[in-house]
């Protein structure tokens, strides 16, 4: 008698709530089957194995089917990023599974794991443990989830990638965005309703509107708002720490993705600003390029950026203080002393002024001998 069909037997039972339980069945009908000796025997195992691998959420992918996220997140892949990744696939191989979207052509869409994927292909695998997820209603929303939480994604990558979103879901431009956030949230801070702002990430939507509304956020400062607020970003912070991000000026952007120069640290470097210091564009620039790689080189906490930061503005500052108004009238004032006006002064009134233009000559000399 032929042997029941059990792949078509469990093929509708597998459900993710009962998964580890028919898993177990399909185990123990294995075992059945290798007691019977049955002829059809290794058809049937292969159907299991299949099966099992298949509700086990896991499957092995071929490398060369697999297609990147032209819109994810992470735009800074380095040499250096997928070495380490590499060493440590080849340490302790492929903890967790990339996931992959299908295209419907045989071929898969890449949502997370491009550093694992590139590793892998630096090793030379063939295939990699990838679990397969229907494709989300919004790619690009997805993927930015998924890279949100990670660590080691850079803040400009994830800036960049949060005012995408922001840009695409609130129908705004991104200098309408940035401007809108700091408004709303300046208005927040000055009402004291940061920490109710803040509450706002732990609850639904619908309640997330509703507080929005109680705090008189309405009409594009609200879609703003919620767009942040879905992606578990507190909207503060995103002003604080990511927006800054975008106007980092290109050398401290490069710096980030080549270099690996922290988010803090090239925010504290961008003060060096032509304006600033008073000087050029491009003397700026440089000044700002040798601070970045010496704090790159000596491993410099933000801290110690900011005193080397303090050390550079002191030297331009000291050599380029502003005229003073009150110094000119002064200037004015004593040109305007004539012999004429000098012949008409009692002799106490001559005295007494040698006597002060004398003692503030010594303190211009002091000043003009602490500032070379």
């Amino acid at each position: 008698m032929a042997l029941p069909k059990i792949a078509n037997k469990f093929s509708s039972a597998i459900h993710k709530t009962e998964q580890e339980q028919k898993i177990t069945e399909l185990q123990t009908e294995v075992e059945k089957l290798r007691a019977a000796q049955s002829p059809d025997l290794e058809n049937e195992l292969q159907k299991l194995r299949e099966q099992l691998q298949n509700q086990s959420g896991e499957a092995e992918i071929d490398l060369a089917l697999i297609d990147p996220n032209p819109h994810q997140p992470r735009q800074t892949i380095t040499p250096e990023l997928i070495q380490a990744k590499a060493r440590l696939l080849k340490k302790h191989g492929q903890i967790s599974a990339v996931i992959l979207v299908p295209q419907g052509n045989g071929r898969y869409t890449l949502l997370d794991g491009q550093l694992r994927t590139e590793g892998a292909k630096l090793l030379g695998w063939s295939t990699i443990r990838a679990v397969i997820v229907a494709m989300p209603n919004d790619l690009d929303q997805s993927a930015l989830l998924t890279f949100l939480g990670f660590e080691d994604l850079n803040p400009l990558d994830k800036a960049e990638a949060v005012f995408k979103e922001v840009i695409k879901s609130a129908g705004l431009e991104m200098a309408e965005a940035s401007t809108m956030l700091g408004t709303v949230i300046k208005r927040i801070e000055r009402d004291g309703n940061s920490k109710e702002l803040a509450k706002l990430m732990a609850v639904s939507t619908d309640e997330q509107q509703q507080g929005l509304e109680l705090l008189e956020i309405k009409g594009k400062e609200q879609s703003l708002l919620l767009v942040l607020l879905e992606l578990g970003l507190n909207p503060s912070s995103v002003k604080a720490n990511l927006m800054p991000m975008l106007y980092l000026p290109p050398d401290l952007k490069q710096a980030i993705r080549q270099q690996g120069l922290k988010g803090a640290h090239a925010l504290a470097l961008a003060t060096l600003s032509a304006k600033a210091l008073n000087i050029s564009e491009k003397l700026a620039a440089s000044e700002r390029i040798a601070a970045t790689n010496e704090v790159l080189k000596k491993n410099l906490t933000v801290t110690e950026t900011r005193e080397l930061i303090k050390k550079i503005k002191d030297k331009y500052l000291k050599s380029n203080k502003q005229e003073l108004t009150e110094v000119k009238i002064i200037l004015q004032k004593v040109n305007g002393i004539s012999e004429d006006l000098l012949a008409r002064a009692s002799s106490n009134q001559l005295h007494e002024m040698r006597s002060l233009l004398q003692q503030k000559l010594e303190e211009i000399d002091k000043v003009i001998a602490t500032s070379k």
